[in-house]
């Protein structure tokens, strides 16, 4: 578990470097739909390394609402056009760019234990629905929301979050599958040959 979060903690490392950095900013489709995503899951193999049963983090997020809820709002916030302007533009909106999608992902893993799959479902449910109509509103829009992106560019990521949201819902579907799908009880009465 420990080697997953060195994985998790290297990839954040490289993340920040300032090539891979101003590559992965270069596209509004690539900051959003591959760079934001990967810090929360660099955040997420970190916290396979630092979870611990009865930690102070354990005893406030019962049941992983609060982790998940912060989850969702780094989620909404990092949908606005302008806090991705000023995330390319200013280092500190950078930095706190990648602390809280970082941080996400980290206390989302360090609560998973504890997150029941109707809570898990319900916000996988909701972070698909928020970044699919995102996503539909940067295909709809018909003038530049970003200073930093093209209109061009505005389209390709509109497309990629969609997907984003169709596969969040369906990961939303996949976690409720097993309470859906309720065992028949197997009986042999009023069967006859």
């Amino acid at each position: 578990m420990k080697r997953f979060g060195l994985v998790g903690l290297a990839a954040l490392v490289f993340l920040c470097l300032p090539d891979v950095r101003g590559w992965l900013e270069s596209r509004m489709s690539l900051h959003m739909a591959v760079e934001l995503p990967l810090l929360f899951i660099a955040g997420w193999l970190i916290a396979s390394a630092a979870t611990l049963p009865g930690t102070r983090f354990e005893k406030f997020d019962d049941g992983g609402l609060f982790a998940a809820t912060w989850a969702s709002c780094v989620l909404a916030f990092w949908m606005v056009p302008a806090a991705l302007d000023l995330a390319v533009l200013e280092p500190g909106t950078a930095l706190m760019k990648y602390g809280t999608w970082a941080l996400a992902g980290c206390m989302v893993g360090m609560a998973q234990p504890r997150i029941t799959p109707v809570l898990a479902a319900f916000f996988l449910g909701n972070a698909g629905w928020m970044t699919a109509t995102a996503g539909l509103l940067y295909l709809d829009a018909e003038r530049q929301l970003c200073v930093n992106y093209l209109v061009d560019d505005q389209q390709a990521t509109g497309y990629a979050l969609v997907a984003w949201g169709v596969a969040l819902g369906g990961l939303s579907l996949a976690v409720l599958r097993p309470l859906l799908i309720q065992p028949r009880a197997h009986t042999d009465e009023g069967v006859r040959p």
